[in-house]
């Protein structure tokens, strides 16, 4: 029986491909990625209401942390060091899982009379329009 030289060549590179996927597989799985911690930082507050001593905001990054809304509205958020949770990668390329991530989470209650009426992101605090005083002004509608 004779072998074609050209056809056994030409099944090299697949085999080789073949082998390294193999490999891979073998030798690599899944990656965890733990991203950068953010540093303690404030968030400034001013709660527009009629009777902004009525509410009170709950922080729950870690431990639970409330903050009573004086009469002028104005809060400073003591927001502690986090760090978002892992992300898991299948072969440290490609995404599964994405850690959870407390500045785009919904961390921030807004509380009245024992209910929560709002909860609010880290980011959506951000994006909120900004006094000359430099607090970011969170327009609370009234309770009954």
């Amino acid at each position: 029986m004779k072998i074609d030289c050209f056809k056994s060549i030409s099944l090299i590179p697949a085999a080789s491909f073949g082998f390294v996927l193999a490999l891979d597989f073998a030798l690599a799985g899944c990656a965890y990625r733990l991203p950068a911690p953010m540093l303690p930082s404030q968030q400034r507050l001013k709660v527009a209401a009629a009777s902004p001593e009525a509410y009170i905001l709950r922080l729950r990054i870690r431990e639970p942390r409330d903050y009573r809304v004086p009469a002028d509205g104005r809060v400073t958020l003591d927001v502690p060091a986090y760090r978002a949770g892992c992300s898991v990668y299948l072969f440290d390329k490609l995404r599964i899982q994405r850690g959870a991530n407390p500045f785009t989470a919904r961390t921030i209650d807004v509380v009245a009379g024992g209910k929560i009426l709002r909860q609010l992101s880290l980011k959506e605090i951000s994006a909120l329009p900004v006094d000359p005083e430099g607090y970011h002004l969170l327009a609370v509608k009234a309770t009954r």
